[in-house]
């Protein structure tokens, strides 16, 4: 059976603002250069991710850490895919390949329907978000070396968005095929909570606001998988929308 939840809105975060204030803990992470945002706040365990986007980037997966690159980590992350024209997110352990590939070979936590808003504009470059509670995510697996999607005093993250994106589905939400014509990868660790980094490892479109290189080649991922996992509950996410909003004008250039 799939598990289905919708992600969080900003009208619901609002209504949480007064519960969250005094107990959140939120770490943000700045790679500016790359025009990518994000925040976890520890105590709901909600995660909110920002990143520029003019549309054709249609498709990402995505992995993050407290620290290390999550890249070759097997079954310590979970791994997001984005489905921009499903506007949909699907969960998935990380097996800890080189490729967009782990959902053909590991555990399917759930979908994340009516992910994606607007966050208005960057430096000229429209920007989109979303935000998930991952607090069942995060508690999948029986293993002490299972993060889920967490981050903290600092950050890790491999974050390859596509063009050209197509997806398909099986009955139960999970991925049978991701296939795209273009990627462009953001590949950093050790990244403070807090501060802002102007000269990320990325290989990407002047979408993605660093020094434009060439795109990496097309790729096509089929085959058919199946899991379980949990549905993650709803959180307090109104600190988190706030600290980005921060972030999108506190700096420029």
């Amino acid at each position: 059976m799939m598990n289905k939840f919708s992600a969080a809105t900003v009208a619901f975060a609002a209504t949480m603002m007064t519960a969250s204030v005094a107990q959140a803990t939120i770490f943000q992470t700045d790679y500016h250069a790359a025009g990518v945002w994000q925040n976890y706040d520890s105590t709901n365990e909600a995660f909110t991710f920002k990143y520029t986007d003019d549309g054709s980037n249609d498709g990402f997966w995505l992995v993050i850490s407290d620290g290390e690159n999550p890249k070759y980590n097997e079954n310590e992350y979970a791994i997001l895919y984005g489905d921009r024209n499903a506007n949909r997110i699907t969960a998935y352990a990380y097996d800890g390949q080189n490729n967009a590939n782990s959902f053909r070979t590991s555990d399917f936590l759930g979908t994340f329907e009516n992910a994606f808003t607007s966050a208005g504009e960057r430096d000229g470059l429209p920007l989109t978000m979303f935000s998930i509670d991952v607090a069942e995510i995060n508690a999948a697996f029986d293993n002490p070396e299972w993060d889920g999607v967490q981050t903290g005093a600092e950050g890790g993250i491999w974050f390859h968005k596509s063009e050209g994106s197509n997806f398909s589905y099986g009955t139960d939400g999970s991925i049978l095929n991701y296939a795209f014509s273009n990627q462009m990868f953001l590949d950093e660790a050790n990244t403070p909570a807090g501060s802002i980094n102007n000269s990320p490892n990325c290989s990407v479109s002047t979408n993605f606001r660093c020094t434009p290189t060439q795109f990496a080649s097309a790729g096509s991922s089929g085959g058919s998988t199946s899991g379980g996992g949990s549905v993650p509950a709803p959180g307090g996410l109104a600190l988190i929308l706030m600290g980005l909003a921060g972030m999108g004008f506190r700096r420029k250039g």
